[in-house]
């Protein structure tokens, strides 16, 4: 008999451990047009998804982030559209402190007095327009380990993308801000994203960063600026800038299969050009999305540090105006998005598009 309590007991203590330990299911919520989005999102838990569907949400109050793994997915960032023209102060949303957010699918705009969104730690930002705020995207006391892709920033009165240490930026474009078009402290990566026409340097970074294929054009300070060195360029080219092409602190900085031309300071400043590196015109030409494709004949194409393939710009991505996907050795500098020579459907192809025609008229 006893023996069958001590089985009972245990067969107890094992269920309610299980009990225990066992995670509670993440929810997973919809938001329509007239629902209380910021209600909607202050009220989820750990580890539950907000899909918010297409519609234009007027922001009046700050939306925080309430807890860790909280993801928030739009319809699409051309439909599904946050705007805080009328809110109180704050940022439109703030992680508060949490980390491992993730937001996708968005657009984000017309906040007077502050910022776009606002990561911590291990936060991914995807597919997302931010504009005409005080910065686009950017860290609150840390700032470190997160994501930015195919994102889009412009007009915002300081910097479009401002992060910290150990980040990754890829794909992302960002135009006429107010001071830098891409703000990063140490030790991260930035890849395919082009800089022009902010007000202040197209790239700037404390130390240790690595540019691979990014281009800076017409920026009003520098096109990159490394403060400490330690910085990796390779395939990028920095082109019509205000100040210096390259300014890079040069102690344990390379400049590797670049181009820096017609800059109003010095094409290459401290660190030298260093292999692979030129200065020539890049015959930049207009093409679907943008100013910055390269024309056949152009010094930069197929001169880059590797093959396209390799370095995740072939399939997909181009510098040809026919939308000709990258093959063979790389070209120099941004790529834009591609399906291979028909019109784009990439969604970054289509933002990218209305915002250059919202720009121009």
């Amino acid at each position: 008999m006893n023996k069958i309590k001590s089985v009972i007991i245990m067969s107890i203590l094992l269920a309610s451990i299980f009990i225990v330990l066992s995670p509670v299911s993440a929810a997973t919520y919809h938001v329509y047009p007239g629902d209380d989005i910021r209600a909607i999102i202050q009220g989820a838990t750990s580890g539950d998804t907000i899909y918010v569907h297409a519609g234009t949400y007027n922001i009046v109050n700050t939306i925080s982030i309430p807890a860790d793994h909280i993801t928030i997915i739009g319809d699409d960032p051309l439909t599904t559209i946050l705007d805080a023209s009328g809110i109180s102060g704050g940022d439109v949303i703030t992680t508060s402190g949490h980390n491992y957010l993730i937001i996708r699918n968005i657009t984000v705009q017309n906040n007077p007095d502050d910022d776009g969104i606002e990561v911590e730690e291990y936060c991914e930002v995807t597919n997302c327009i931010i504009k005409n705020c005080d910065d686009g995207i950017v860290y609150d006391t840390e700032g470190h380990h997160n994501t930015i892709q195919n994102c889009i920033v412009s007009n915002c009165r300081d910097d479009g993308i401002q992060v910290y240490d150990y980040n990754t930026i890829e794909n992302c474009i960002s135009f006429g801000n107010g001071e830098d078009g891409f703000d990063m402290g140490e030790n991260s990566t930035i890849k395919n994203c082009l800089a022009y026409d902010n007000d202040e340097s197209g790239f700037y970074d404390g130390e240790d960063c690595t540019y691979i294929n990014c281009t800076a054009a017409n920026n009003g300070d520098d096109g990159f600026y490394s403060d400490d060195g330690g910085a990796k360029i390779i395939n990028c080219i920095a082109v019509g800038n205000n100040k210096d092409g390259f300014d890079i602190q040069p102690d344990g900085s390379e400049i590797l299969y670049s181009n820096a031309w017609n800059n109003t300071g010095n094409n290459y400043d401290e660190a030298p050009a260093g292999t692979g590196s030129i200065s020539v015109d890049p015959f930049f030409m207009k093409g679907p999305l943008g100013d910055f494709y390269l024309f056949k004949s152009s010094p930069c194409v197929n001169k880059g540090s590797d093959s396209a393939i390799n370095l995740g710009l072939s399939t997909g991505f181009t510098t040809n105006v026919k939308g000709a996907f990258d093959t063979g050795t790389v070209d120099m500098g941004y790529h834009y998005s591609s399906n291979g020579g028909s019109d784009s459907s990439l969604p970054i192809a289509k933002i990218l598009e209305i915002l250059k025609g919202n720009q121009e008229g």
